[in-house]
């Protein structure tokens, strides 16, 4: 997740809510999804691979989110999101059920 822009706290929850979009979903505009894939493209040419053993694959996703900001302050923030950081779903129905990724 990348934040640009806005005010150095305000850079840094754009990049945690851009973390948090689901892998793969593009930004809804254009410009910002195509800087979104070159970046992803850049990253996953430079050979670190998962946890930095080496590989094709770096990173499976690169989401950006900005705000506008003053010319001579443009901060920028990144979050990273490990492979431990899982996320899932699970319905619990009234009678103990459990329905995963509905």
């Amino acid at each position: 997740g990348v934040g640009l822009g806005g005010t150095a706290d305000q850079c840094a929850a754009l990049a945690k809510r851009a973390t948090l979009r689901p892998v793969g979903q593009p930004h809804p505009e254009p410009e910002i999804a195509e800087f979104e894939r070159q970046m992803l493209d850049a990253i996953n040419t430079t050979g670190i691979g998962p946890q930095g053993l080496g590989g094709a694959t770096t990173s499976f996703a690169v989401h950006v989110e900005y705000a506008w900001t003053h010319i001579s302050m443009n901060p920028v923030a990144v979050n990273i999101q490990c492979w431990r950081g899982e996320r899932a779903r699970a319905r619990i129905a009234a009678d103990g059920q459990v329905a995963y990724g509905y």
